[in-house]
C-alpha cells in the first residue's frame, strides 16, 4: 500500500460519507482514476475494511479495528519503498540528521535510486514543511545540504513525525523495559493512547543521543504542570531506567509531555489555573488587537475554551498531531465562525509563534459557531403574523404553535376579519394567512393560504425566503442575482460580481484580494453545485452584501461542479440585528441546496421580480 492510498484510506475515516465529487478535489485525479484507487484500496484492505458505495455516497465499513489502527499508526509503512515520498523524506532527515554536515546531491539521488530532478522537488516539499518545525535545509555550492534547527526540542520532533514509523525506531526500546514501564503507567492511572506515546518519545531519544542530540533549552510556552507526588515519582524513575546515560530534566519533559495533552489525574489542578488565568489575559486582549469587531463576549468564549486552549498549546507546540472532527470543506459551512476563528488562530499563532494544525482549527471553529448560536439565542426576537378571514380560535393556535416550533422566538399574531380591515392597519407583517385569495399593499409580504400551515417543509421554506425578502426592503441585505455563461470560469464570475460592488461602493477596495486569500485557505464550493465565499466586508455600511450567481449550466472548479456561487459579505461592526440577518441568509442558502424547486427557481429567476418568486408553488 503506498502512500497515496493510506491518504485515502485516512480521508474515508475522518469522514462519514463522501460524493465522488469530494474524492476527486481531495485527490486532484479523474473519476475513472479515482474509481481504480478504490477498487485497489479494497483490494489492499481484504478482511480489514471495505469502501461501499450507496446513493452515489462513499463510505468506509470495517470489519477488523484492530487490523485497521495498525495500518493507521503506521504498521505498513515500513514496506513502502523509496517510490513513497514519505519514505524518501524520513531516509533524507535521517541522513542529515546522523551525518550533521553536508551531504552531496549526487550522494543522495543515487542512495535513492532517484533523479536529481526528483530529489530537489522532494527538498522543496521537505522545506516547507519544516519551516512550522523552525528547522531548515541549508544548501552550500559544492558542498550540498545540511539541516539545522533553531531549537534543540525541535529536532526530536522531526524525529517524531518524519522518521518514527519508517526505520522501526520502536525497537530501541527493549522489550523488558518496555513491559515494565507499562506496567508503572497502567498501575498510575495513565491511558493505553497516552502510554504509546511516552514510549515512543522515549524511542526517540534513544535514537537521537547516539547521533549526538540532547535537548538543551526548556521548551517553549510548553505547560510542564505535572503533580509532585509518589504517582510521578514511580513514572520518573521507570523513565529514567530506560536509558543507560543521565537525562536532563528537559529531556524528562519532552517524554513525559503526553501526560499534559489532555485532562488527567496526574496533573496539577492549582498549576494548571495559573497557567490558565495568564491565557485569559492574552486572549481577552485578542479584542484590542483584532480589526473585526468580534459579535460575541470574549469573556464568556473564554470560559468555554480555556481547558481546550491549555492542552492546544502543548500540542502545537510538540506538533502533536489531533483527529480530525471534520474535513476543512465541512468547516467552511460555518463561514462567519470560520472568519472568527481564523482570527483568533492568527492571533495565537503570532503571539506564541506556532503553526496551528488545520484539526486544531477545526476545534476553535466549533466552539466560536456554539458561541455564535448562545449569543443569537439571547436576542430577543420577534415576528408578526397576520391571520386573514372566518379562522377559528383553535386553527389560530395551531399556526402560532407550529411557528413558535420553527423559529424558537416570541410570534405576535394579528387576526382581521377580512382584506379591507387588515390593509387598513400599519403593521409591518412576515407572513400573511388568509382563508382565499386577497390583495396586500405590502409586495414585499407573502400571503398563503391556511393549508399551508399543515404543511411544515413548505410553510418553513416560504417564511425563510420571506425573511430575507424582509431584509432586502429594509435594506440590511445588499442583493443582486447574476447569471452566467457556462464559458465563465468560477473566479471570473465571482470577481465581476465583487469588481461591480467595488464600484458602487458597497464593499472596500480590498474586498477581492481578502476573497482571494480565503480561497487560497480552503475551498468554498459545496454539495450540489453550490459555491460560499464569505468575506468580511471593512467599508462602514450596516448591511449584509448576497450576490446570487447563477450558471446556464454546471461547470467544473478544482474537480468540483458548480452551478450557483452565494457571495456574501459581512461587515466589520456585526450587531445582533445584522447577526439575524447573517443567519436568515445562511438559512436561505441552506433551503435552496435541499429544495429542487427553489434551487430550479432561482437559476430561472427574473430579475424584475422580488426575491418571493423563488417561494411560489413550492
Amino acid at each position: 500500500m503506498n502512500n497515496q492510498y493510506l491518504r485515502l484510506l485516512n480521508f474515508f475515516v475522518v469522514n462519514d460519507s463522501v460524493t465522488m465529487d469530494d474524492l476527486v478535489a481531495f485527490a486532484h485525479v479523474s473519476e475513472r482514476t479515482m474509481c481504480k484507487y478504490i477498487q485497489r484500496l479494497n483490494d489492499d484492505l481484504a478482511g480489514v475494511a471495505q469502501i461501499q458505495e450507496q446513493r452515489h455516497r462513499y463510505y468506509l465499513q470495517v470489519t477488523d479495528y484492530s487490523r485497521l489502527t495498525k495500518i493507521q499508526m503506521g504498521h505498513l509503512k515500513k514496506e513502502l519503498d523509496f517510490n513513497s515520498t514519505d519514505k524518501r523524506d524520513a531516509y533524507i532527515l535521517k541522513t542529515l540528521l546522523e551525518c550533521h554536515d553536508y551531504v552531496t546531491l549526487d550522494s543522495l539521488a543515487e542512495q535513492l535510486m532517484i533523479s536529481k530532478t526528483t530529489l530537489n522537488r522532494d527538498l522543496k516539499r521537505l522545506r516547507e514543511q519544516l519551516v512550522t518545525y523552525h528547522a531548515e535545509i541549508k544548501s552550500m555550492t559544492n558542498n550540498g545540504i545540511k539541516l539545522v534547527a533553531s531549537r534543540t526540542y525541535e529536532v526530536f520532533a522531526v524525529i517524531d513525525h518524519f522518521i518514527y514509523d519508517y526505520f522501526e525506531l520502536s525497537k530501541l526500546l527493549s522489550k523488558k523495559q518496555e513491559e515494565q514501564l507499562k506496567l508503572t503507567l497502567l498501575n498510575n492511572g495513565v491511558d493505553n493512547e497516552t502510554s504509546r506515546l511516552i514510549l515512543k518519545n522515549i524511542s526517540v531519544l534513544k535514537f537521537a543521543f547516539p547521533i549526538g542530540y540532547r535537548i538543551e533549552q526548556p521548551i517553549t510556552n510548553f505547560s510542564n504542570y505535572l503533580i509532585d507526588d509518589q504517582p510521578m515519582d514511580d513514572i520518573r524513575s521507570s523513565v529514567v531506567a530506560c536509558f543507560s546515560t543521565e537525562i536532563s530534566m528537559d529531556e524528562l519533559v519532552f517524554v513525559l509531555a503526553p501526560l499534559a495533552f489532555k485532562m488527567t489525574s496526574l496533573l496539577s489542578r492549582k498549576r494548571m489555573k495559573e497557567q490558565i488565568d495568564n491565557n485569559r489575559m492574552l486572549f481577552l486582549s485578542m479584542g484590542n488587537h483584532s480589526s473585526h469587531q468580534i459579535p460575541f463576549d470574549f469573556e464568556h468564549l473564554y470560559e468555554q475554551i480555556k481547558y481546550h486552549l491549555f492542552f492546544l498549546i502543548n500540542r502545537t507546540i510538540l506538533h502533536v498531531p489531533t483527529a480530525q472532527l471534520l474535513p476543512e470543506n465541512q468547516l467552511t459551512k460555518y463561514p462567519l465562525a470560520y472568519d472568527l476563528a481564523h482570527t483568533i488562530l492568527g492571533f495565537l499563532e503570532t503571539h506564541l509563534d506556532f503553526k496551528i494544525t488545520t484539526a486544531e482549527f477545526g476545534y476553535l471553529v466549533l466552539y466560536v459557531e456554539m458561541e455564535l448560536e448562545d449569543q443569537d439565542n439571547i436576542v430577543n426576537h420577534k415576528f408578526e403574523i397576520a391571520i386573514v378571514g372566518q379562522v377559528g380560535s383553535s386553527v389560530i393556535k395551531f399556526i402560532r404553535r407550529q411557528l413558535v416550533e420553527m423559529f424558537q422566538d416570541d410570534i405576535t399574531v394579528a387576526v382581521f376579519d377580512n382584506e379591507w380591515q387588515l390593509n387598513q392597519d400599519n403593521g409591518r407583517y412576515l407572513l400573511i394567512f388568509s382563508d382565499q385569495p386577497i390583495v396586500y399593499h405590502d409586495e414585499t409580504t407573502p400571503v398563503v393560504r391556511i393549508s399551508a400551515a399543515f404543511r411544515t417543509n413548505e410553510l418553513r421554506g416560504k417564511l425563510q425566503v420571506s425573511l430575507v425578502e424582509k431584509a432586502i426592503s429594509n435594506a440590511t441585505c445588499q442583493f443582486d442575482l447574476w447569471k452566467f455563461n457556462h464559458d465563465t470560469d468560477y473566479l471570473t464570475a465571482v470577481e465581476t460580481m465583487i469588481d461591480a460592488r467595488i464600484s458602487d461602493g458597497h464593499v472596500d477596495s480590498r474586498f477581492k484580494s481578502r476573497w482571494l486569500e480565503r480561497e487560497q485557505r480552503g475551498i468554498s464550493v459545496f454539495e450540489k453545485g453550490i459555491a460560499i465565499p464569505h468575506v468580511v466586508n471593512e467599508k462602514d455600511t450596516p448591511e449584509i452584501l448576497l450576490q446570487v450567481g447563477v450558471y446556464d449550466q454546471p461547470i467544473k472548479y478544482l474537480d468540483r461542479t458548480v452551478q450557483m456561487i452565494f457571495l456574501i459579505g459581512t461587515p466589520n461592526n456585526l450587531d445582533q440585528e445584522l447577526g439575524q440577518v447573517l443567519t436568515q441568509i445562511y438559512d436561505l442558502v441552506f433551503l435552496a441546496s435541499n429544495n429542487v424547486n427553489i434551487y430550479d427557481r432561482l437559476i430561472d429567476y427574473n430579475v424584475d421580480a422580488n426575491l418571493l418568486q423563488i417561494a411560489e408553488g413550492i
